[in-house]
Formats: structure tokens, C-alpha cells, sequence
């Protein structure tokens, strides 16, 4: 009976070929690979993470060395130009799938370990809980004022990511006073941490009136 042939896509191909350089520890490999998981990361974190940018870095990290735990295992390896897991069957989706689905579970450990971390959507489901009347519009309209009321710069960072859904590529490209994609990550940090403190503030102000 004749061999049945599975072709292969362009991007099983490079994953297949990024994984077993990763396996045989060739550098310029190692670099692609961490490469191309992180712009894969960096791109849906935020959908995924309700975290800051320190702590997706920190999740990212953490993740890629376990992939990489996985690969020197065998967990995931290649075999006849196709990248297989650890049941001895192909991979049924791509491997930055994979990552992201590690890097949920490293989110997942560190949520747990940093209950009183507050994020902005944490927020809006405790404003929610605590602030709502019969206006359900209430929570939103205090994080809209608090923005409202930051400096130009972090309302419109602020606008831009959350509400307007804008990556930062883009912002970089909007907000011409930010002459790097770095200094706005940090400079967004920094706006994060402040909404954050003035609606701690509100919250508690609440509990005590």
C-alpha cells in the first residue's frame, strides 16, 4: 500500500524547523523562536492577561522557559518534518496555540498568588457589584471621569488602548510625543498605576461613607 503523503503547510514547515533548532540548542534558532513567540504574545496578551506590562513579561518569561523544558523533553518534537506532542500524534494546531495556552495557565498561578492585585476590568466588575443603582451606566461613567481627569497624555494613551481597542504600535504612531514603543509601554504603566490608585480611593471611600 502506497505511503499517504500530508503536505505541509509554509508555517508547519518553519515551526517544525524552529523546534528542532530549539531541540539541537543552535542559537540563531533559539533567537527566531523566542522571536516569533513573543511578537505572537505581545499581540494577544492583552486580550487574554488582565495584567500590567511588568507582569506580562514576567508571564512571558516564564512561559518561554517552559516551552523551551518541553522541547529539551521530547514533550513536543519533530518527527518526519512535522512537529508532533506528546502522544506520539502531530500537533493539531499551531505551536504559538501551545505557548498561549501555557502562558494562560502561568496567569492563572499568578492570579492566585496575587489575589489583591486590582486591574482595570477587576475593577469594573467590583464597581459593578458595590457601585451599581438603578443607573447600570454608573461604574462606567466613574472610570471615564477619572480618565477625564489624568493628564492630556495618559487620557489619551488611556482612550486609545482601552476604548478605542488601539494597539501600540498604533498609539506610537498617533501620539507624536512618544518617540519610542518602549517609553510608551512605560509611560502607559505609569497612567495604568494612577487610574488605579484613584479608583482604589473611590471604592474605599465608598465602604467608609
Amino acid at each position: 500500500m502506497a505511503k499517504t503523503i500530508q503536505m505541509r503547510t509554509p508555517q508547519q514547515e518553519k515551526e517544525a524547523r524552529l523546534v528542532a533548532g530549539m531541540y539541537d540548542k543552535d542559537r540563531k534558532i533559539q533567537s527566531e523562536l523566542y522571536a516569533y513567540c513573543s511578537e505572537y504574545f505581545w499581540a494577544n496578551c492583552h486580550g487574554l492577561f488582565f495584567a500590567d506590562d511588568d507582569t506580562a513579561m514576567e508571564i512571558f518569561q516564564s512561559t518561554f522557559v517552559t516551552f523551551w523544558e518541553k522541547i529539551e523533553q521530547r514533550k513536543i518534537y519533530v518527527s518526519e518534518g512535522r512537529v508532533m506532542g506528546n502522544n506520539g500524534e502531530p500537533l493539531t494546531s499551531s505551536i504559538l496555540t501551545y505557548f498561549i495556552s501555557i502562558a494562560k495557565n502561568k496567569y492563572k498561578e499568578w492570579a492566585r498568588k496575587n489575589p489583591s492585585y486590582v486591574d482595570i476590568d477587576t475593577s469594573k466588575k467590583q464597581y459593578a457589584d458595590m457601585l451599581y443603582d438603578s443607573d447600570e451606566n454608573k461604574m462606567l461613567d466613574i472610570i471615564a471621569d477619572i480618565i477625564s481627569r489624568m493628564s492630556e497624555q495618559c487620557s489619551k494613551i488611556l482612550s486609545k488602548f482601552y476604548y478605542e481597542g488601539k494597539d501600540l504600535d498604533t498609539i506610537l504612531m498617533e501620539i507624536t510625543s512618544i518617540t519610542s514603543k518602549n517609553a510608551l509601554k512605560t509611560k502607559k504603566y505609569k497612567c495604568m498605576e494612577s487610574l488605579r490608585n484613584s479608583a482604589n480611593d473611590i471604592y474605599r471611600n465608598y465602604l467608609n461613607s
